[in-house]
């Protein structure tokens, strides 16, 4: 009877262990939340005040060093900002991009972070002021996320060193500070909620059960719900923010999942699990099913002949990797960082983990599935696993095989945080000896990794050349198969022409995916626009619906015109594996809405709390 009383009050969701008032209770959760916010900010902000100052400024002046692709990020983040303002939902034509011929750019590179980034600008109105907001956001978000799983099992100290840990690791800081990576900064998001939704979906532990009545062993339906739609908006959200991480993760994923429904003895939850990222997975056809339904119009050969995958692997003396030696140096020494974190703190933890409680039981389970992920990530990332790696189709979509140490950085940080726990509870048992052990391990790799962020990843950068805005942003990746492959090749030349060169043009309105062009020809003319002639454009002339032609050595539109005044329209459409992605992506969102309100009406029809559903 003690024995089940004592399980029951490890099960009751905080009737002991919460503060004894409600204001402690408050005061708890201010602190933690101010936390996770302080946290963010000493992560993300310090790149902000990196860099070597404007000449006569001060050290302390606002600005941002020069990173790998956020050259890139900050004029697609203008671009999409432009095209939201002409009053497109889904802005998918880049203007200025290849000297205004444009590019169809957000049809074949995630727009998530872009909604992003023109919310914060909404607000901020400077794109400086615009990026660092969203760093912060995605730091919070991020860190909160893995707050809210460590808890499943956690307390708040073991969860507060989880948060530390994600944050400033090197892998995650080396995306912001140096590679500049901002969409798949939005993967350190999605990545912990997936976690907890997942794992919701499975029954809980034996030993958990033990202490339950026969009835209560598995999942409540309106739990199950709940968390089916939470796990579908976090993968759709995953893949509209990073497909190539997004698909790494779902490997991983995988192996999170199965490894729970063996040692849970569920094939349940994994079905479950399956068809809630199936839904997910629906949410991101807008942009996922016409980029890959439409990849063969661009030149989407350029990335992966110019950055192949299998010669990306750590540790890896390629002609790629020599090249960049310095980069992969960081790389290689960032892999060991985490590993080293996750083979330390594992170990302690589970040696630590032997008493048959609740609480024990549940994070052993966790540790054990954290770890098999770590390793099976960090091992992926040598070539080693190529023979693996080849059989796995489209691997090479994750662009480098080092992108894993995303997933081995949330590994390295949940196991800190198991580390600190075990610490915590050896101390309760009165093991001094192991309870000095998980906190010396802890300790070593949490301040470890920290210190090696601080010199190796943003240290370097106190001097690093500025940040300075493109002359003009060429895309080599998204060029049209009709258009010169080289984009220094398209000369610079008016919006709106006529070839013969007489006439009158006169251009009356110009967005981004909507044009009005006024041309007077004194004879058969052709009207010879400055842009890509890529699927989706029509063209109206007075009204009626006329034929584009495409520009034999720059692919740019034509249009034939017939001597006297005409007012020609064009218009940047859905193609229909637009329209059928956007048909689907809409019925997979609401399906998504579908699980979560019935969810929520099940708890609140039977009157039980919402945050029973969640954890």
């Amino acid at each position: 009877m003690k024995k089940g009383m004592y399980i029951v009050k490890d099960l009751a969701v905080g009737v002991e262990d919460r503060p004894v008032t409600r204001q402690k209770n408050i005061a708890a959760k201010i602190a933690t939340a101010a936390a996770c916010v302080l946290i963010s900010i000493a992560a993300a902000m310090p790149f902000f005040y990196l860099g070597e100052p404007p000449e006569g400024r001060s050290r302390w002046t606002f600005r941002m060093p020069d990173t790998h692709d956020m050259i890139s990020h900050y004029d697609q983040a203008v671009s999409f900002y432009n095209g939201l303002k002409a009053g497109e939902i889904y802005p998918r034509w880049e203007e200025e991009t290849n000297r205004g011929y444009g590019a169809p750019a957000t049809s074949y590179y995630p727009p998530g972070v872009y909604y992003l980034t023109a919310a914060v600008y909404a607000a901020a109105r400077d794109w400086l002021r615009a990026i660092a907001g969203a760093h912060l956001l995605m730091m919070i978000a991020g860190v909160a996320a893995i707050y809210f799983y460590a808890r499943m099992n956690m307390s708040r100290v073991a969860s507060v060193a989880v948060m530390i840990a994600y944050a400033a690791f090197p892998y995650h800081l080396l995306d912001q500070y140096q590679r500049g990576a901002m969409a798949e900064l939005l993967a350190f998001v999605w990545m912990p909620l997936m976690l907890l939704f997942g794992e919701r979906l499975f029954r809980n532990t034996q030993v958990e059960m033990e202490a339950l009545p026969h009835s209560s062993r598995r999942p409540a339906l309106s739990s199950t719900l709940l968390n089916m739609g939470g796990l579908a908006l976090s993968y759709g959200a995953f893949a509209w923010s990073h497909p190539p991480t997004a698909y790494q993760f779902s490997l991983m994923f995988g192996v999170f999942l199965l490894a729970l429904a063996i040692m849970r003895r569920e094939m349940r939850g994994l079905l479950v699990s399956g068809a809630a990222l199936a839904v997910g997975l629906a949410i991101s056809a807008a942009y996922l099913y016409p980029a890959a339904a439409e990849q063969e119009l661009i030149r989407h050969e350029y990335v992966s002949t110019s950055w192949p995958y299998h010669e990306s692997y750590v540790f890896a003396k390629t002609g790629y990797t020599m090249a960049y030696r310095g980069f992969f140096d960081l790389i290689d020494h960032t892999w060991l960082v985490n590993i080293t974190a996750i083979v330390l703190c594992a170990t302690v933890a589970l040696i630590a983990q032997r008493t048959k409680t609740v609480k024990a039981d549940a994070l052993k389970q966790r540790i054990i599935a954290w770890t098999l992920v770590g390793i099976v990530s960090a091992f992926m990332m040598t070539s080693l696993s190529a023979p693996i790696g080849r059989r796995i189709p489209r691997i090479d979509i994750g662009v480098f095989a080092w992108r894993m140490l995303g997933v081995t950085t949330l590994m390295a940080a949940l196991l800190i945080g198991a580390g600190v726990q075990s610490m915590t509870d050896a101390w309760k048992a009165r093991k001094r000896a192991v309870s000095s052990i998980c906190a010396a391990a802890a300790s070593i790799a949490l301040v470890g990794g920290v210190v090696f962020s601080g010199f190796n990843v943003a240290g370097v950068l106190y001097s690093a050349p500025l940040f300075e805005q493109a002359e003009e942003h060429l895309n080599y990746g998204i060029i049209p198969r009709t258009a010169p492959e080289d984009p220094t090749e398209l000369p610079e030349s008016p919006r709106a022409e006529l070839e013969s060169g007489e006439g009158e043009v006169v251009i009356e309105r110009w967005d981004p995916q909507n044009r009005v062009i006024r041309a007077d020809p004194a004879d058969d003319d052709r009207l010879v626009v400055r842009t890509f002639n890529f699927p989706g454009w029509s063209a109206r002339i007075d009204g009626e619906p006329a034929d584009i032609q495409t520009g034999e050595e720059l692919g740019e539109i034509q249009i034939e015109l017939s001597p006297g005044a005409h007012r020609v329209t064009l218009d940047y459409l859905d193609t229909p594996p637009r329209r059928l992605g956007r048909l689907v992506t809409i019925s997979a969102a609401l399906a998504a809405a579908l699980l979560l309100a019935a969810g929520a009406a099940m708890r609140l029809f039977r009157r039980e709390p919402l945050d029973a559903a969640v954890g």
